[in-house]
């Protein structure tokens, strides 16, 4: 089935995708991987409306973006992504080697919808970030 050919090329392509969206998503860092171990990073962005909303999940809990993106991937997109670690902000995205071009542009298209639905301050998804948040900073309280 050349699955380490297929990996490769259809990995290559969703990095090179991912990375391309950087210009238009502040949040977006950069895409990495091999193959198709794939890790997404976001970072603080430069816009003040959208670096106080950073500024408030990463105070509440290192990391908490992410689940702004991995939780409206897997519930509207059922796309399964992890946060790669505590405190990190990267998710790490490890699908089947035998993807084909189809699913391929779902994952890219199904990210870019995940991504920019971040960057609407406020909205729907920082609804969930307030949520996430207020839950995190509960945990740490005891409350």
């Amino acid at each position: 089935e050349k699955l380490v050919e297929n990996s490769a090329q259809v990995g290559a392509d969703i990095i090179s995708s991912l990375n391309a969206m950087s210009t238009k998503y502040e949040f977006l860092k950069e895409a990495r991987g091999k193959g198709l171990m794939i890790a997404i990073e976001f970072q603080a962005p430069k816009s003040l409306k959208l670096k106080a909303a950073w500024a408030t999940l990463e105070a509440a809990n290192k990391g908490l973006f992410c689940q702004m993106i991995t939780i409206p991937l897997f519930k509207e997109h059922h796309l399964l992504t992890q946060v790669a670690g505590h405190g990190m902000n990267v998710v790490k995205l490890l699908p089947p080697l035998n993807l084909t071009k189809k699913d391929r542009d779902w994952v890219v298209n199904s990210f870019d919808h995940a991504i920019a639905d971040t960057h609407k301050v406020p909205g729907s998804i920082w609804s969930l970030g307030k949520n996430l948040a207020s839950h995190a900073l509960k945990s740490k309280t005891g409350s």
